[in-house]
């Protein structure tokens, strides 16, 4: 308790200094960078998206700060849904036997248990839907799994992430409400909820969804951005190994998934074959993500791989699909239709492209939708300054959900 409190205080210490180093030093020297067009990381991008980059990237978790003193923030966890008025928290219970396959061999080996965790319906513009209802003729429901490098953020209404499920919402018309997920983060230190803790939480809302609130699978609409990207690509193929001892459990076909999924930035390499010279991942560092061989997400990947161990990161598909180590033949056969976006700005651009390449090998190009705005950034919907490629993505999603 007295080391936790030394450690609390020297971070206080520590944060103090940075934030007034950053009013004197460094909010100065963003300002004028940001003003000369020629000075910014591209030219079409705006004053205002220039310094919001720049800040952003100082102050992210994943920055400099977070790099060195921990999280900058607490967010709601799975131990508690906070009380707070007009948010739809449940609890979605534990699922142990659902748990089959690699993935129960996976998480006996690293102590992982399904347990209880939260659940939050949060409601598209315009509507109040009671908690689980039962949907509606021609509804359609989406599960969102939110990012934040697999251990920030949360799935909490409240939270800035939320911005995504009604983003998408606005634009598909048989959408009424969103359920986000709250699975449990993976920590660094000490380490905690390596792999596969987080499939076996999604395994939970993806069942209440199904078995209790009574949708069809194909009426979901699952949807993942950055890290909430790479958790959507392992559960789908979790669903697609397991499929006829699933269906024994669940009330579902003994077929591959039939839901529809997007991916917005998704974290498909975990491992390094795209951080090689020239790549996307390392010459395009004006994305506000840093540099992925350093910091909390250079560390993070061995911290998630448990006792799989670092070569699991080259060579599984649950942790890295669009590994370059990987034999690509025929691995994703059986996946729901996909549409994937990146900003051709963002370092994972390369491994998104890799991506859409062997899911379009396996499905076929009716299957598989891939926008790539000009100049967006990693995860450009939660970006605000980047309006014409939101608009953009929003409208390629609109007509492929249609």
């Amino acid at each position: 308790m007295v080391y936790e409190l030394r450690q609390q205080l020297l971070k206080s210490i520590y944060l103090a200094i940075q934030n007034v180093t950053t009013y004197l030093v460094r909010f100065p020297i963003w300002f004028l960078t940001s003003l000369p067009r020629f000075l910014r990381p591209r030219r079409s991008w705006s004053f205002k998206k220039t310094f919001y980059l720049k800040y952003n990237r100082f102050y992210s978790e994943f920055g400099p700060i977070a790099s060195r003193v921990g999280p900058l923030r607490a967010w709601p966890t799975y131990h508690s849904i906070p009380d707070i008025p007009g948010v739809k928290g449940i609890w979605l219970s534990p699922v142990p036997h659902l748990v089959v396959g690699d993935v129960k061999k996976w998480a006996e080996a690293a102590g992982v248990e399904s347990v209880k965790i939260p659940g939050y319906w949060i409601d598209k513009a315009g509507h109040d839907t009671p908690i689980g209802e039962k949907p509606a003729s021609g509804e359609k429901v989406v599960l969102y799994l939110h990012g934040g490098g697999l251990m920030s953020e949360s799935a909490h209404p409240h939270s800035f992430m939320s911005i995504i499920p009604l983003s998408i919402m606005s634009q598909c018309a048989s959408t009424k409400r969103a359920l986000s997920v709250e699975y449990r983060l993976c920590e660094i230190t000490p380490p905690a909820n390596p792999f596969p803790t987080a499939i076996i939480d999604i395994l939970a809302g993806y069942y209440y969804l199904i078995d209790i609130v009574g949708f069809a699978a194909e009426d979901i609409i699952i949807i993942g951005d950055s890290a909430g990207g790479h958790l959507a690509l392992a559960f789908a193929r979790y669903l697609v190994d397991n499929a006829l001892e699933l269906s024994s459990v669940m009330k579902i076909r003994p077929d591959p998934p039939s839901y529809s999924m997007i991916l917005l930035s998704p974290w498909a390499d975990l491992g390094t074959s795209h951080l090689t010279p020239g790549s996307p991942a390392l010459t395009l560092s004006c994305d506000f993500l840093p540099d992925l061989r350093t910091g909390v997400l250079g560390a993070l990947p061995d911290v998630y791989a448990a006792d799989l161990g670092h070569d699991a990161l080259e060579s599984n598909p649950y942790l890295s699909p669009a590994s370059l180590h990987l034999d690509a033949h025929s691995l994703f056969e059986g996946f729901p239709r996909t549409f994937i976006d990146a900003g051709n700005a963002e370092r994972f651009v390369g491994m998104c492209r890799t991506l859409k390449d062997r899911m379009v090998a396996d499905l076929g190009e009716d299957k598989v939708t891939y926008c790539e705005p000009s100049d967006a950034l990693h995860d450009h919907l939660l970006n605000p300054f980047e309006e014409d490629q939101n608009l953009q993505t929003l409208r390629e999603i609109s007509a492929w959900l249609a």
